[in-house]
This record gives structure tokens, C-alpha cells and sequence, in this order.
């Protein structure tokens, strides 16, 4: 078109600018932060929003652990593609409804985003976990969810979180049961402090510790919380002296018949105290009453 004064008609210009933008993005397959920040200008776009987005998508391709060439050049196209259709939609008149949108859409407050399988899910922190040998290895929520980590990483979360912060929670759910639900975490972010602890494998060389200040306990209480595994099926419980439990699989399929809410429990078994509660592994139980099947062994 030789005549920079011909007019275009209303209708038209959509078109012309999203055609536009898939040449431009065609033509140019990388950006520097400074690039996007200078077409994010030309598209009324405020350069926080553009650094925001470019950190959140980095963090999300570290954190998915994208490999291979290939798959790194279709992750930019779709980094271009995204932010040229934003910025048609925006000169095209459509800003307020488009950034309306982006809005609404919940953020992790450190950028990193559930990958596949995995959800995101806040809440305040209740109590430490234990398991059996005293190790930090959860969180219980004040909504009952139960969050699950590697006893490996007690000292780690300890340090990172305290009951009663709130936390951001990404990971896998179990299955939902009456008796609650379980997480299996693979990052919990303290909201607050921005502190993070991720899941990792166990350190090489590092042995389980030995079972220490073990001594024989009676117990006579009733129930505050069912703790459950990834199938929902229980696994142990809180007690209303704040006592923790954990029960050998005969009993969770037992109790998986019977267990209420407030129900008393006799038990027999070893544990010890520590610093965030005692926890006591159980050997024989009785429930309101009655000797449960299996529960010897």
C-alpha cells in the first residue's frame, strides 16, 4: 500500500493488528527483559507487569523442569504468542476487560505454580506432624488438611514454619475420606516470611535415627483428629490431650470401620516426648470399649 493516508475500515483492524502480531512474532523469536518492557510500553502495558509475567514464567519452566531444545523454543513461542495477543487485545480497545481477567486469576506469592496432578492450597498451620521416631514430617491445617513431607526434611520445616503462620501449599492430594485428607507437599511456602521448603531426596549416607528415650505408655483418651494416609485410610490420630498416635495397618483397616469423631480410646504402646508433643506408637487398642480385631501383634 503506497498511500500512507488510505483509510482502513473499523471493521478491519483487528484483523490487521492480530496478522501483525503473528509476523512480528514469526520474525523475532527472542527478547531481552528490556525488549519486552519497551513493547509492553507501546501496548499501554506497565513495565511491572511485564517483568511480573516474564519471572513467572521463567520460574514456571524451572520449576516443571523443561529439557531439550525443542521444547524450550515452543515454550518462548508461547511467551510471545501470549504477550503479542495482549497487547492487540489491549490497542484494540479491549484493555479494562483483558486486564480484568488476568486479574482475577490467583497468584502463588513467590511465583511457583502447580505442575502437573498438583494443586495449590492455602491455610494456617495448626500443629506439627510426627511420626513415629519424633521427626517432624507434616503440618495439620485448621481446615483438617493434612500436609506431608520426608521426615528428612524435619529441621527444614521447623525453621521455615511455625503453628499458626499461614502457608501456601502446592502438591498432590490423596484421596478425600471422612477422616480427612492428605498432601503430599513439594513446596511449602511460609506466606509470611516468603520462606520456602521444597521436597528433595534424602541425603546419601544419612541413616535413620535410632530409636531413643523410648518408654511404655498407657493411654486413655478420646479423639481430636483421624490422621490418614494418601488412600484416606487411617493411619493415626490426635488426642484431646494433644498426644499423637500413629497405629500398625491391621488397626487403620479396623478402625476404618468404627472411627469417630470423640471416640474414647484405651491403647498400650512405646513413644516418647518431644519438643512439638508426644507422639506414642501403639500396640494394642480398645475402642469405646472394645478390643479391636488385630489389634495385637
Amino acid at each position: 500500500m503506497n498511500n500512507p493516508n488510505h483509510r482502513i475500515s473499523r471493521e478491519l483492524a483487528p484483523e490487521i493488528f492480530q496478522l501483525a502480531s503473528e509476523l512480528y512474532a514469526q520474525k523475532q523469536q527472542e527478547y531481552s527483559l528490556q525488549e519486552l518492557i519497551i513493547i509492553g510500553e507501546e501496548a499501554k502495558i506497565p513495565a511491572e507487569f511485564i517483568q511480573q509475567a516474564t519471572e513467572l514464567i521463567l520460574l514456571k519452566q524451572k520449576n516443571q523442569e523443561i529439557q531439550g531444545h525443542k521444547k524450550q523454543n515452543r515454550f518462548k513461542l508461547a511467551l510471545l504468542g501470549v504477550l503479542a495477543t495482549g497487547g492487540t487485545l489491549i490497542i484494540g480497545g479491549l484493555t479494562y476487560k483483558q486486564l480484568s481477567t488476568v486479574n482475577s486469576i490467583p497468584q502463588s506469592p513467590v511465583g511457583i505454580l502447580p505442575g502437573k496432578n498438583e494443586k495449590n492450597h492455602a491455610g494456617n498451620v495448626e500443629r506439627y506432624l510426627l511420626n513415629k521416631d519424633g521427626l517432624v514430617d507434616g503440618l495439620l491445617l485448621s481446615d483438617g488438611k493434612q500436609v506431608k513431607f520426608p521426615p528428612h526434611l524435619s529441621e527444614q520445616i521447623v525453621a521455615a514454619i511455625k503453628p499458626k503462620d499461614s502457608v501456601e501449599v502446592i502438591g498432590k492430594l490423596g484421596t478425600l475420606s471422612v477422616y480427612g485428607q492428605e498432601i503430599e507437599a513439594r513446596t511449602v511456602t511460609n506466606t509470611q516470611t516468603k520462606a520456602i521448603v521444597a521436597k528433595q531426596p534424602k541425603p546419601k549416607g544419612r541413616k535413620k535415627p535410632e530409636p531413643t528415650d523410648l518408654v511404655t505408655r498407657n493411654i486413655e483418651d478420646s479423639v481430636q483428629h483421624w490422621l490418614v494416609n494418601d488412600k484416606g485410610e487411617i493411619k493415626g490420630a490426635i488426642l484431646t490431650s494433644g498426644t499423637q498416635v500413629q497405629f500398625a495397618k491391621p488397626l487403620g483397616k479396623s478402625l476404618n470401620k468404627v472411627a469417630k469423631i470423640g471416640r474414647q480410646i484405651k491403647a498400650d504402646g512405646v513413644g516418647k516426648q518431644t519438643p512439638h508433643g508426644d507422639i506414642v506408637e501403639v500396640i494394642s487398642l480398645q475402642i469405646d470399649g472394645n478390643v479391636l480385631p488385630n489389634a495385637n501383634y
